[in-house]
């Protein structure tokens, strides 16, 4: 959504966007994204959670105070299902970057996931592009 990114930071990230991806591999961009969201999960320490609808409430604590939209966390037998809606990624880098934009929400999950306790060998990928509202769904685990 629109809404969820400062207007007078969008003429300035559209045009660093458009920077990086020109001056960057795809592969780069991806990995300095997802760089810089196990960083970003580092400086926000998540409460400790002990069930999976914990982990949903301590991470749309965090979420909620920057205005980054929600997650919900469904479970599996091998993995968990990360629904992360209204993300401000595509409405301040677009459409066409989804896939390097969703690596920040890859590595913010993965980073997220190991401080709770989970096995630092598992790993979030982002199923698809996002959708028109910013969603984006990931898949933690084997």
């Amino acid at each position: 959504m629109n809404h969820m990114s400062v207007p007078q930071w969008r003429p300035f990230l559209s045009l660093f966007a458009q920077e990086l991806t020109q001056t960057l591999t795809p592969g780069l961009l991806g990995r300095l994204m997802h760089d810089t969201g196990v960083r970003f999960a580092r400086q926000y320490v998540l409460a400790p959670a002990g069930t999976v609808a914990e982990m949903q409430d301590v991470m749309n604590h965090v979420w909620r105070e920057l205005q980054w939209g929600e997650v919900e966390i469904d479970e599996s037998e091998i993995r968990l299902v990360l629904t992360h809606r209204y993300a401000p990624l595509r409405a301040v880098f677009g459409a066409e970057n989804d896939r390097w934009a969703g690596a920040f929400l890859e590595g913010v999950y993965e980073g997220w996931m190991q401080q709770l306790g989970a096995d630092p060998r598992l790993r979030t990928t982002m199923a698809g592009a996002a959708d028109a509202s910013g969603t984006m769904i990931f898949s933690f685990g084997a």
